[in-house]
């Protein structure tokens, strides 16, 4: 494993080491993965391998706005605390255009491009073209296979090609963007993931870039596997792929998050885990609109994501990933009861938190109009950011969420800039960009319109997932 501050280390990377930084900066999330320095945004290719989670993104280390894209790189051993580590793919030393993509790791050496102690981890990237870089160290270096040619070619404009296994074909498969004809997807075989075969297209107007093919057992169901496909807005489909053709019969799209989905929005270009050790389908994405003094973009905090039956199908539903209870410091929690607008304004009044998980369940049987949730970051000269349910609407946060047997569970993530809502166990994943630093206040009110039933509540203090290393 690379050495903890190897980002820092001049020798290692002489060419823009990055700035010293004790993460403390304006927005900066404390739980949320940012870049040490410069800008960030696409999620590329994360994987597990031997321990060792590697997130990889498009970086341009040299200032706050996109361009000279690099595949910048950052590890950790639990999924939650992040170590930035030195650039993975540098224009000048790799070549092409560094852009989005995913991949994997070869355990069964089937590129036959093992030397030594280490599978091969490849990935994939280029525009108008697929261009494979591999790494024989454990996915801290990357070399350029056939010095860069690509190894397929799309018709039209393309990008961001995304690379899965597929176990019932024995085969890998690929997917690549491209606007041939419209928006849409072109599917790849291969059995060495170096030559691959064009399969099929499935095009839609609504699947632009950033496309990610998905096996997902239904309700947990190893033998009922579906595939979902989702583009760059988190927008996706189930369907069925049978190795060489994907098919869906949904007329329209559904979405992974709620929160706005663009490039100065809060959620885009998400990806899934490679490789993980509990076949757990884990998703990070790109939150566009937090910006510091030394930094701009972040990452959502990673959720595991499920695909679940419903009165009208299958759906993917989020939750925090289970690694999250590492970063909890302190906990408490309050006893049922019917709470109005007094006792609920009681309730939370000696709470103080800056950066928290709320876990909330509300009983809304016999309560039709009633409207409560939590205002964050009171006491400040801000009025604080509410999120709230409406049971006339029944929408939480202004999204359609329906109770279920008679009951709403709100889960926030609440950071400097950063949060996250989740609602009825991940049917409602919504995040946001919020300016806290402009409230300043560290209370939370439960704030209610009528009268509900509290079932249960708790607020977890979060810690920080920066081990608080410097540059030297």
């Amino acid at each position: 494993m690379a050495p903890a501050n190897a980002a820092c280390r001049r020798e290692d990377y002489p060419e823009f080491p990055y700035p010293d930084t004790d993460y403390q900066e304006d927005n900066r999330g404390q739980f949320h993965f940012s870049a040490r320095g410069g800008w960030i945004n696409d999620v590329n290719a994360p994987l597990y391998y031997r321990g060792v989670y590697h997130l990889y993104f498009q970086h341009n280390p040299h200032g706050l706005a996109w361009g000279t894209m690099h595949w910048g790189h950052a590890t950790s051993e639990d999924l939650v605390h992040w170590t930035q580590q030195p650039v993975a793919l540098q224009p000048g030393v790799h070549p092409g255009d560094l852009f989005s993509g995913g991949g994997v790791v070869d355990t069964a050496n089937v590129s036959r491009l093992r030397h030594g102690e280490h599978d091969p981890i490849l990935v994939y990237s280029g525009t108008n073209g697929v261009t494979v870089f591999y790494s024989l160290d454990g996915g801290y270096t990357f070399e350029a296979y056939d010095e860069g040619r690509p190894v397929v070619v799309p018709a039209g404009t393309s990008r961001d090609p995304m690379v899965f296994r597929n176990e019932p074909a024995g085969a890998w498969g690929m997917v690549v963007w491209s606007d041939e004809g419209g928006n849409g997807v072109n599917f790849y075989t291969s059995r060495n993931l170096l030559d691959w075969t064009f399969a099929s297209r499935y095009q839609a107007d609504w699947l632009f870039e950033c496309p990610n093919l998905v096996a997902m057992p239904l309700d947990g169901d190893p033998s009922a596997i579906r595939w979902m496909l989702h583009a760059a807005s988190g927008e996706y489909v189930v369907g069925d792929f049978d190795g060489a053709t994907f098919t869906s019969d949904w007329a329209s799209p559904k979405r992974i998050n709620q929160g706005p989905a663009a490039f100065d929005g809060s959620y885009y270009a998400g990806l899934t885990f490679a490789n993980m050790p509990d076949n757990r389908v884990v998703s990070m994405a790109w939150q566009p609109g937090n910006r510091g003094s030394v930094w701009t973009g972040n990452l959502t905090f990673p959720v595991e994501l499920r695909l679940t039956s419903f009165d009208d199908g299958p759906r993917v539903v989020a939750t925090p990933v289970r690694e999250i209870e590492k970063l909890r410091v302190s906990r408490r929690t309050w006893p049922e009861g019917v709470l109005d607008e007094r006792e609920a304004a009681r309730l939370l009044a000696d709470v103080r938190a800056d950066t928290y998980e709320i876990d909330a369940e509300f009983d809304v049987s016999g309560f039709p109009e009633s409207r409560f949730g939590f205002r964050l970051r009171t006491g400040g000269p801000g009025s604080g950011y509410e999120v709230r349910y409406d049971t006339t609407s029944q929408t939480l946060d202004g999204v359609p969420l329906s109770p279920v047997d008679g009951r709403v569970r709100i889960r926030l993530l609440v950071d400097r800039g950063q949060l996250e809502v989740f609602g009825n166990d991940g049917e409602l994943y919504r995040s946001l960009n919020v300016d806290f630093g402009g409230m300043a206040g560290d209370g939370i009110e439960l704030v209610v319109d009528g009268r509900v039933r509290l079932h249960s509540l708790a607020v977890h203090e979060l810690g920080s997932i920066w081990r608080g290393e410097q540059c030297p």
